[in-house]
């Protein structure tokens, strides 16, 4: 696994942290101690005791989180609401002329009030 360590410099010791895990830490004189690198450093510093953390003092679980159940579009049961509404038809002619007198008011030769 690759893990992000987030190197700080305090009081002219180098701290290493992992980013993930903030409660792993590991604190050395050199910068090159404060980062594991190389085989040779895979139960050193700062990998060892995020091995720890993470089989000796934390557990990972998995969680489901169940997803909304609506897979359509939330509109679809809207449609048919205006079907025996007696207005609608004037409704929509309003709508219409409205729209109409916005577009002769955009238009070059449109008279705007």
């Amino acid at each position: 696994m690759i893990y992000d360590v987030i190197l700080s410099r305090e009081n002219d010791k180098y701290i290493a942290r992992a980013k993930e895990w903030p409660q792993v830490t590991v604190s050395e004189n050199s910068r090159d101690a404060a980062i594991p690198s190389g085989i040779a450093s895979l139960t050193a510093g700062l990998k060892s005791q995020l091995l720890d953390y993470l089989t000796n003092q934390i557990e990972v679980v998995q969680v489901e989180i169940p997803l909304s159940t609506q897979t359509g579009n939330p509109w679809l049961d809207k449609f048919g609401w205006f079907k025996d509404d007696p207005t609608f038809d004037d409704l929509q002619a309003e709508i219409a002329a409205y729209r109409q007198d916005i577009d002769r008011q955009m238009e070059p030769d449109g008279d705007v009030a």
